[in-house]
């Protein structure tokens, strides 16, 4: 197998039982393509299954969008928007159960949009849990008679819908009147099966059916497993909000006093208030603190609350109902997404230290007690904004576009994985590929793209000048759950590179005459002018007139081919390709370009070439 080389920006994850391999979800780089499921060994930085999508996969700042079973032995994760599919793990299979009861809620009004038919489907997506002995799963969304969700069985091979037998939905009653409740964003299942709780956030905006406003206040309760009815209802749930491991307490944000805010315990059987804990931090000249995050360590006995500061951050510490300690860390990366399952703080599997994501993607490992003590500062690679501690002392890193794998032990870096797209490159289409059965391994160069191919045996066949490039990515993967990388096999009969197979494509300066007409990944960028001192009037001007690929700031991934209308001062008027975007009258200024060049058109690869001088 060849360790991935582009994605789209990274969306869900979950780290898997044993705390030994990681799930994320990506979609493809074309998002019009699917997306992919891939799982990662933590032990040697490699993917060591990939499952592949026709729609897009897991979710952007909502949470628990992909989770494995219990045993490990299944991952269910949210595709298509609406529906739920499950794999079984580490066989590269497509999914083999799904569930599609989803009726969407929360949307924003339609006067809200241009076109009103696009306020349907845009409220949340479907939260959901397994169940502890992985039978049933649990689907938070609204159902007839004021349910809440609903209880589905889960049997390999079955596609389950509204009218399908043997779904339970759960009635949202109690002692009193609740027509006005919701369905939660986030689910569990307890351990010993007998409740479902969760709470709902307003992740992206929450409306009012009656008022259109947004509400900003959410709410937490359980469920009773056995006849669905509420067990308990906890309104004025605010942001940053966490359920114990084990559900058996609730901390959240409380009701605002002026500009303060606070962090309230709760019993989570009953939703009784047990302690204010925010009385207990120390008041500081520099104001009120606002309190973004609250990470459980695995046994649930210590909570870490993050407080960003732009002067001094701090890290509370409570134990039980007491505050424990406190960190002053120099910089914290900025919260992007409070709803999402990134974190900045990871805990290690014992609770005894914990590790702290810090501006510039470095790590700082803590010695938690009474008296708090750093460890060792962890060399940063960038662009990472969430963190896990899984088992093996192995810490992971995870940006939208990079991850990094450190052992928590000595603080060396084992794997670094960055999935950037060069500037002007974009991967080829799949009619290039010279195998199009099988799964398209490509390497860029500077003329266009050069392919592999990986044989069952661990033969490698790629055109001559690239091993050196190729060997750092190839690994073998055994069973489809274990990994080593290629290189130890080097000098066995289990590896072989064979010097031969398609060449890279080339450069075509004669073929002016389909410039435009072919799909963005028929050309490269040359030369590319990105970001900063390069990017500016002079450097674009004398290319006016002419077709160029650019990258937006604000999509690194998504790169698109437009004409060059016009470069001012203060940025450029294009017309896409896509006829997405911003109209031609509007100049886009320089800022929200991350690098733009002219397009330079590739040749076909030789197997698709045909007959010489029959490419045009």
């Amino acid at each position: 197998m060849e360790t991935p080389r582009y994605t789209s920006p990274q969306r869900s994850f979950a780290l898997s039982p044993s705390g030994r391999h990681l799930a994320i979800t990506s979609d493809r780089v074309d998002p019009y393509f699917g997306g992919e499921l891939r799982v990662w060994e933590l032990a040697t930085g490699r993917v060591v299954d990939v499952h592949g999508f026709n729609e897009g996969v897991g979710g952007w700042e909502e949470s628990s969008c992909v989770q494995w079973s219990p045993s490990g032995q299944w991952l269910g994760v949210i595709f298509n928007q609406v529906a739920i599919g499950v794999v079984r793990a580490f066989s590269q299979a497509r999914p083999s159960f799904t569930v599609d009861i989803t009726r969407r809620w929360g949307s924003p009004p339609a006067w809200a949009f241009k076109r009103p038919e696009d306020a349907a489907n845009k409220g949340h997506l479907p939260a959901w849990c397994w169940s502890p002995d992985e039978t049933h799963l649990f689907v938070s969304t609204p159902g007839p008679d004021g349910a809440l969700g609903c209880i589905v069985p889960f049997r390999e091979g079955a596609s389950l819908n509204e009218d399908s037998e043997g779904l339970r939905w759960c009635p949202a009653r109690s002692g009193t009147s609740h027509s006005s409740l919701k369905p939660h964003t986030w689910v569990r299942w307890s351990h010993d099966g007998s409740r479902v709780y969760g709470y709902r956030y307003p992740p992206g905006g929450d409306w009012d059916d009656e008022a259109h406003d947004y509400t900003g206040v959410g709410s937490a309760s359980a469920i009773d497993a056995g006849s669905g009815a509420l067990r308990f209802h906890a309104g004025g749930v605010r942001l940053p909000v966490a359920f114990s491991p084990d559900g058996f307490r609730l901390v959240h944000g409380g009701e605002r006093s002026g500009y303060a805010e606070r962090i309230e315990l709760v019993d989570g059987h009953t939703g009784q208030r047990l302690a204010t804990l925010s009385e207990q931090i120390p008041e500081r000249e520099e104001g009120e603190p606002t309190f973004n995050e609250l990470v459980w360590s695995p046994d649930g006995k210590r909570l870490a609350v993050l407080m960003d500061e732009y002067y001094l951050p701090m890290i509370c510490v409570f134990e039980g109902e007491k505050l424990l300690c406190q960190l002053e860390i120099e910089t914290l990366p900025v919260v992007l997404e409070t709803c999402s399952d990134r974190r900045r703080w990871a805990w290690s599997p014992d609770g005894s230290m914990g590790a702290c994501l810090t501006q510039g993607g470095g790590v700082e490992l803590w010695d938690i007690g009474p008296v708090p003590r750093r460890i060792r500062q962890l060399t940063g690679i960038g662009r990472l904004n969430g963190l896990l501690w899984g088992a093996d002392d192995t810490l992971v890193g995870i940006g939208n576009d990079a991850l990094a794998f450190w052992s928590a032990t000595s603080g060396e870096l084992r794997a670094h994985a960055s999935f950037a797209i060069e500037a002007g490159h974009i991967p080829p289409p799949k009619s290039w590929f010279p195998w199009p059965n099988e799964p398209g391994q490509f390497l860029p160069t500077e003329q266009g793209w050069a392919f592999t191919h990986v044989y069952q045996d661990g033969t490698v066949v790629c055109p001559p000048g690239t091993r050196e490039q190729l060997e750092s990515r190839l690994m073998f993967s055994v069973a489809g759950r274990y990994a080593w990388p290629w290189r130890w096999a080097i000098g066995t009969r289990h590896t072989r590179l064979d010097d031969r197979g398609p060449g890279p494509a080339r450069s075509a300066p004669a073929r002016e005459a389909r410039v435009g007409t072919l799909h963005v990944s028929h050309y490269r960028a040359h030369p590319v002018f990105e970001r900063g001192p390069d990017l500016r009037r002079d450097s674009l001007a004398p290319h006016v007139g002419q077709m160029v690929l650019l990258c937006f700031s604000d999509s690194y991934s998504v790169i698109d081919l437009a004409s060059l209308l016009e470069v001012t001062e203060d940025g450029v008027r294009i017309r896409r390709q896509s006829h997405r975007g911003p109209d031609p009258e509007k100049i886009i200024p320089f800022s929200s370009i991350h690098w733009i060049g002219p397009a330079v058109l590739l040749d076909e690869p030789e197997h698709l070439a045909g007959p010489k001088g029959s490419a045009e």
